[in-house]
């Protein structure tokens, strides 16, 4: 069952999976023509080759994160989000990110905002080490609704990287007893944000300073999703090849589920969330099994490693500036469930739920 905020909030993920089903009855035939993926339907980016060169390739949008850019009347940040939604999911199978395309539709065109998003998307790319080569714009008035009249806009990605020969990661070489190391995001990132709303701003002004954040809410909120290029580059720099890594946006840490063998994950050694997510919780009474469904909770990206390479890639990953953390280890599972042990959470398909539940 979806979770019941969340879908109150108006985001059924049961039904959009139903919804994806149907889709791709339609679409899987496509897959006898042309450029096939090497990687099933549902995986962080889809691999293909042409010729000799192997690339992966990924679309995503920065989503309802954008209805809070409008209430602050704030977009410098929301290109930073778009680009890194796109390239942590190139970085999954081991990709290295090289260029994108970028969509944007609005009511009205206005030139401040626009700049706003260039801005946010130069950024983004300089983080990233990517071109952004092209794109297109869209003004279609009577199809997109924002918080006042004129305001609506939604900005999507599509990119794509380059895959060098016995570099690509897709989950199959995970054994049990290998290591899950996490990743600190940089807040709220850029999924739960349909949530978020619901649960703080009947309470809170958008540019309400709040005390245990430190920031204005609008401010916290709009914390661009952390961009993971010079983590991963350092592993390869270091000489650690990951056996899976894992982007944790929707579904939180049941995106370790996505790799290919038959193992579950046991996550024992969590860091506690950060303000924003307990203020989300205690504000919204929102369960923690929903809240571990729904949010990243701290961790943005994880790395599954060999136990002999864990302290390295722990010194690696810090020595670029960033929290990490040994989290837990992959165990033998068929049914591939993830068990944050602490909470008594066990998660199966795409929820978290105690086992009485």
């Amino acid at each position: 069952m979806a979770g019941r905020q969340y879908a109150r909030s108006g985001v059924d993920t049961d039904q959009a999976d139903r919804a994806l089903a149907r889709l791709l009855l339609e679409l899987t035939p496509t897959q006898a023509q042309g450029a096939r993926s090497e990687i099933g339907v549902g995986h962080f980016a889809a691999v293909i080759r042409i010729g000799s060169v192997r690339l992966a390739v990924t679309a995503d949008g920065v989503g309802s994160k954008l209805l809070v850019a409008e209430l602050a009347e704030r977009y410098d940040t929301v290109g930073v989000d778009c680009v890194a939604m796109n390239v942590n999911d190139l970085l999954c199978v081991g990709a290295k990110p090289e260029a994108m395309l970028d969509y944007i539709a609005v009511q009205q065109a206005d030139p401040e905002v626009f700049a706003q998003l260039g801005r946010g998307l130069a950024e983004g790319a300089r983080q990233a080490g990517v071109s952004i080569v092209g794109g297109e714009t869209a003004q279609v008035p009577d199809m997109l609704r924002g918080v006042a009249e004129g305001k609506g806009l939604d900005l999507v990605g599509m990119a794509i990287g380059s895959i060098d020969d016995g570099e690509l990661i897709d989950g199959s070489a995970v054994k049990p007893g290998d290591v899950v190391v996490g990743l600190a995001s940089n807040g709220v990132h850029s999924n739960g944000l349909s949530l978020a709303r619901r649960a703080l701003l009947p309470r809170l002004r958008i540019d309400q300073y709040v005390e245990e954040l430190g920031a204005a809410l609008g401010d916290e909120l709009l914390r661009p999703t952390q961009i993971y290029v010079p983590q991963t580059q350092a592993l390869r720099e270091a000489g650690i090849r990951p056996r899976a890594i894992a982007h944790i946006t929707g579904d939180g840490l049941l995106n370790l589920r996505r790799v290919e063998a038959p193992v579950g994950f046991e996550i024992t050694d969590l860091p506690e969330p950060g303000p924003i997510f307990t203020l989300i919780e205690r504000t919204g009474g929102i369960d923690r099994a929903e809240m571990r469904t729904v949010f990243n909770m701290g961790v943005g990206l994880c790395v599954t490693v060999d136990e002999a390479d864990v302290s390295r890639t722990l010194d690696a990953l810090r020595a670029t500036g960033l929290d990490a953390w040994a989290i837990g280890v992959a165990v033998s599972d068929p049914e591939r469930r993830v068990r944050i042990v602490p909470e008594g959470l066990v998660g199966r398909s795409k929820h978290f739920a105690r086992p009485s539940q």
